[in-house]
Parts: C-alpha cells; sequence; structure tokens
C-alpha cells in the first residue's frame, strides 16, 4: 500500500496539469503480440505462449486493436511484422510484445522463431528475426511506440551458435539482450519506449506459474486508468524484483515528447476523490512530494551499489518506505551470501558443503555475461603452469572433474570449465574470459586455503611414496644381483690375464684337438 503523503504527492500533480492535453490522445491504438514456446532446436518454454495470451486480452480490454500469434515459425513471424507494419503507419499509439527466445551479437538482438537452428554462423542471418525489423515496422512521429520483450530467458541456441561464430564475433556475443537507446528516435511529440523483461545482458525467469514474473506484472499495472506508463513501469519493477528475491530487475529506455496513458484518463469518480482529498492536504504537499523524490532517490542509490550498508541506511530513514519489503529481501540475501562465503573456509570433511553454498550464493556481475570465452580471451590471461594448476583446484573445489590438478588444460578440464559455465548462465565454450576467470577466484577464494592445504598435503604423500617406491627399486635390484650365478661379465679378468693361460673357449677347443690328435696316435700304434 502506498503511504497517504506519496497519495497527496500523487493527487497534486494529477490535479495541477491539463489532464485531458497531457494523457495519450485516444486515437488509433494498435498492437502487435507475439509468444513463442514450441522451439523445434530447444527445449520448449512453457509460459511464452500463456503470457501472449495474457497480453493480448490485456491490450484489447484497453481498447487496443491487436494482431497475435503463437509459436510463430521464421515465416509466420516475418509477415506478420510486414502486416503490422501497414496497419500500425497511422496509428497513435503502437504497442510491440514479444515472449520466447532473443539473443544478442555485436550488440545488435534477435528475435528467434520455433524453427530456428543455429549450427553455422549465416544462420543468424538467415533463422532469425532482427530486433531492428520490428523497430522498423512502428509508425513514425507523432505516434507514440512502445517495444516490450520478454526474451532474456537462458537461451541453449545461442550457446550452440556461439560455438561456430568466428572468434571475433563469438567473443562479442552476450547473454540476453543488449541495450537499445530510445534517446534520439522521438523527433516530433510522440517518442520511443523500449522495455526489457530484466536488466541488458542478464536472464530473466520463466516463472512457476503459467505466465512470467514480467507479464504477469504487466498484466496488473501497464493498462491501470490515470498511471503514466513510466509509472507503470516502476511497479513492474518492484513486484518482479520482490517475485524473484531480486534477481531479476526489469529495465526500460524512453525518449518520450508526452506522458502516456495506456489505460487512459482515471475515472471520474477517482478524479473527485482526489480533489477531495488535495483539499485537505495542501499545506504538505510541497514537503511529502520532495520527501517522496528523496526516497527514490535514496531506494535507487541503494538498488545500483546493492550492499549492506546502503539498504541498512534506506531503512534507517525510511522503515516503512514504499521499498522496504524489497530493501529487506535484499538485505537478507546479501547477508546470506556473507553467511555462506564464511562457511565456506570450513575444516576437511566439509568442503562438498560449503563449495555447494558458495556457487548457489554469489550473483554473476553484467560484464561477465556480456563476453564469450574463446581461446584468444583465454589467451590473454597468461597463465603459466601455476595458474592453470590453481583453476583445475578451483573447478574442482566447485565439484567440477578436471581429472587432476597437473597444469595441462586436457579435454577434462575443458569439460570442468564448460560445467561451469553452464553452471553459472555462461555461454558454455570450455574458454574462458579474463572477467570469468576473476569471477571464479571470486566464487572460490573462502575455500582455497582448505583446498590448498589439501593439494600441499597430497603432493607431500605423493613425493614420499614415489622415494619410498624408488627406493624399494634399487633394494629389489641389489637383492636379484647378488643372487645371480657369476658371468664373463662379472669375473675379475680373462683367463690368460688371471693364470697367463687361454680363456675357458679357447681351452675346451683347444683340449678338444689335443684329445684328437693324442687319439689318433694312440691308434696309429
Amino acid at each position: 500500500m502506498l503511504r497517504f503523503g506519496l497519495v497527496a504527492a500523487f493527487v497534486a500533480a494529477f490535479l495541477s496539469m491539463d489532464y485531458a492535453s497531457a494523457s495519450t490522445p485516444s486515437g488509433k491504438r494498435v498492437a502487435l503480440v507475439m509468444g513463442n514456446s514450441a522451439y523445434q532446436h530447444a527445449v520448449e518454454l512453457p509460459n511464452p505462449k500463456n503470457d501472449a495470451k495474457l497480453m493480448s486480452q490485456t491490450l484489447r480490454a484497453a481498447g487496443f486493436t491487436v494482431l497475435d500469434g503463437e509459436n510463430l515459425d521464421k515465416a509466420a513471424m516475418a509477415a506478420m511484422v510486414d502486416q503490422f507494419t501497414e496497419i500500425a503507419y497511422d496509428a497513435d499509439v503502437a504497442v510491440v510484445y514479444y515472449a520466447g527466445h532473443g539473443l544478442q551479437v555485436d550488440g545488435r538482438n534477435y528475435l528467434v522463431p520455433i524453427d530456428a537452428q543455429l549450427e553455422k554462423a549465416a544462420q543468424l542471418q538467415t533463422r532469425t528475426i532482427p530486433a531492428d525489423k520490428v523497430i522498423g515496422a512502428l509508425p513514425p512521429d507523432p505516434a507514440v511506440s512502445i517495444i516490450i520483450l520478454d526474451a532474456c530467458r537462458d537461451n541453449p541456441l545461442a550457446r550452440s551458435l556461439a560455438k561456430v561464430l568466428p572468434a571475433s564475433r563469438s567473443a562479442s556475443m552476450g547473454v540476453g539482450l543488449a541495450p537499445v537507446q530510445a534517446n534520439g528516435q522521438s523527433t516530433g511529440s510522440g517518442g520511443l519506449l523500449i522495455a526489457y523483461a530484466t536488466d541488458p545482458g542478464a536472464v530473466a525467469y520463466d516463472g512457476k506459474g503459467i505466465n512470467s514474473p514480467y507479464t504477469a506484472a504487466l498484466a496488473r499495472h501497464l493498462t491501470t486508468p490515470g498511471l503514466e506508463i513510466q509509472s507503470a513501469l516502476t511497479r513492474v519493477r518492484a513486484d518482479v524484483s520482490e517475485a524473484t528475491g531480486g534477481a531479476q530487475r526489469p529495465w526500460h529506455n524512453a525518449s518520450l515528447s508526452r506522458e502516456v496513458f495506456i489505460g487512459g484518463d482515471a475515472p471520474a469518480e477517482t478524479a473527485k476523490a482526489a480533489a477531495e482529498i488535495k483539499a485537505s492536504t495542501d499545506a504538505a504537499t510541497d514537503k511529502t512530494d520532495v520527501n517522496w523524490t528523496v526516497e527514490q532517490k535514496l531506494w535507487e542509490e541503494a538498488s545500483k551499489r546493492n550492499t549492506v550498508a546502503h539498504y541498512e541506511l534506506y531503512l534507517q530513514q525510511y522503515p516503512n518506505g514504499n521499498f522496504a519489503t524489497l530493501a529487506k529481501l535484499n538485505l537478507d540475501q546479501l547477508k546470506t551470501v556473507a553467511t555462506a562465503e564464511v562457511a565456506a573456509v570450513a575444516p576437511a570433511g566439509e568442503a562438498s558443503a560449503s563449495a555447494s553454498q558458495v556457487r548457489t550464493a554469489v550473483a554473476v556481475p553484467d560484464d561477465v555475461k556480456l563476453t564469450v570465452g574463446t581461446p584468444e580471451t583465454e589467451t590473454a590471461l597468461n597463465l603459466d603452469k601455476s595458474a592453470r594448476i590453481d583453476l583445475q583446484l578451483r573447478l574442482g573445489a566447485l565439484g567440477h572433474v578436471t581429472g587432476g590438478a597437473d597444469g595441462a588444460l586436457g579435454a577434462k578440464t575443458r569439460n570442468a570449465i564448460g560445467a561451469w559455465q553452464r553452471q553459472n548462465g555462461l555461454v558454455e565454450t570450455t574458454y574462458l574470459t579474463p572477467q570469468q576467470h576473476m569471477f571464479l577466484v571470486v566464487q572460490t577464494d573462502p575455500m582455497m586455503p582448505q583446498i590448498r592445504a589439501q593439494y600441499e598435503a597430497q603432493k607431500k604423500a605423493a613425493a614420499a611414496l614415489s622415494k619410498a617406491q624408488a627406493r624399494q627399486k634399487v633394494v629389489a635390484q641389489q637383492r636379484v644381483k647378488r643372487q645371480r650365478p657369476p658371468t664373463q661379465d662379472t669375473l675379475e679378468g680373462p683367463v690368460e690375464r688371471r693364470g697367463g693361460g687361454m680363456d675357458p673357449a679357447s681351452a675346451a677347443f683347444a683340449g678338444g684337438l689335443l684329445g684328437g690328435a693324442l687319439g689318433g696316435i694312440i691308434g696309429n700304434r
């Protein structure tokens, strides 16, 4: 519930303007709604088709003419965009809503039809719909154009594409969608607003219910009578952040030249009630308005910094503020992370539990998500043998099998890197970027004293065992040598040198000849 002072501030703003001229005129209002769930070459998404149906119903109820479709292949999506281009050309307000898979490459966004197969680099151009084409379908000024993209889900098609793109392009392939700036898109009295289900470069949740958290919040707030669209999206952001424990934060960018009320003007009875409230609160209006602005700025700073100190400062100033519930949620999450990191430095025998706590507690920063790992990005790390051993120890600490910490980044270590990337929602290339390596270090640092101690102990034990085995081998060789009968090589010297005579073989031969000769002589006699 909003506080009384906030209501008063809103009412003051509500009544101080020429509401009829400031609100969006009741002209032609059209919408294109698309939802893709049944992907043929990726796991089916359960909610986009439901989200599209909900948005179609919501916009129709608000007076929009809606062109909608679900589970669209490339040809069907292109045809719908073309049809919408013609319908929307002379519209006063045009809305495009898309739910499904999307991806970004080189800072450009692409919407993914259900029949898209991204196994060749060229298929990015032939099997997807560029978001630029959708923006181009919107009407010119003075129309108001709105694009809403619930297309930032974890995308296996993006991962398969990253593996076949040239290194220069795969390195610029990010997670989620790239930001599109609406600034400069408006030259008249209209403008453009672009809204995302989550921050650019982040991944949104499909949701556990029949609708995604983002679209469910849009349906609640977007068409509220008398609520300006950017205020509605602020409420959507608060709802989604609270529903996801702060993990998903919707984002929008606008260059609107006038206020836009998708749900139309507030009902007459609401305006009358607002006038009565205003009459009794005029004296406090200015103070309340300033107070609300200060609270909003403080909350924005706390949300941006995302630290325990900033949230505690907000709650100290506004214990019952409009964002108090969300601040407490984020504060609890941060404290849970800190507890998990402390617990990660555990005695022997507790490493596996600590690893689980660490890898689920640390969130992936945006700069880690925006760059895809390639052999070139990993080469930039200049990992020597000790650094490669450290990398293998860190992966092993999180439960990924590397085949041993030997400093050789072979197939098993590559598979371990890929598994770690997949686990953290990164594009699975099996090669690290400097940002990913730094994030892995942050993830595992609390565990490393114990891991390194175990590694050194194992090295010492292995060295001692190797030394003992070498000693046993020498002893065994000496024993065999002592038991072996003497050979020519072991005698002190040739026979002729020892006794002045011939060696045994020559002596035997000579003896044979002598015996034969003597026998002959005797026989002749």
